[in-house]
């Protein structure tokens, strides 16, 4: 599939000056808040809030398998990353709509609690990660996906 979009490859994916790592969201959500999901060895960090004094910090090992990955059907090539908290789930996600060749990368949050959801939150702009990225960090840390149990396995990958 990735033949099908080469020139997602070619934006830039540089961190953002509080990432520790690469950078997989960092963009502007309105009401002067920033959404901001870092990569840095094996681990993702959350951070939601003022730019200078984040509101919440949340951290998950890649060992966790918190990355969703794109099924590979649909209009749109889309992965996401989710971070707990308490009984609160945060699920940062990243999107590009294949049938519109102008159309820029789109990503936010979706602030779940069980099977509600407690808000949507879209970014206005921003640093958004080229697509793939958290499936190829998690492949680079030694994870495949085990698209039979739908989840991310270490090791045997073969």
């Amino acid at each position: 599939m990735r033949a099908l979009i080469p020139l997602l490859f070619l934006l830039p994916a540089s961190a953002h000056a509080a990432c520790k790592g690469d950078t997989f969201v960092s963009c502007p959500v309105g009401g002067g808040d920033v959404l901001e999901v870092c990569i840095a060895g094996d681990t993702f960090t959350y951070a939601f809030g003022p730019p200078a004094a984040p509101e919440l910090q949340l951290s998950v090992p890649m060992a966790a398998g918190t990355v969703t990955p794109w099924s590979g059907v649909g209009r749109a090539i889309w992965s996401a990353v989710s971070f707990e908290n308490a009984d609160v789930t945060y699920e940062v996600w990243a999107s590009l709509d294949r049938l519109g060749e102008d159309d820029p990368l789109q990503a936010g949050v979706n602030v779940l609690q069980g099977e509600g959801v407690l808000a949507q939150i879209t970014c206005e702009g921003g640093e958004i990660a080229p697509v793939f990225l958290l499936e190829d960090t998690m492949a680079a840390n030694g994870f495949c996906w085990d698209r039979a149990g739908f989840r991310w396995r270490q090791g045997g990958c073969g």
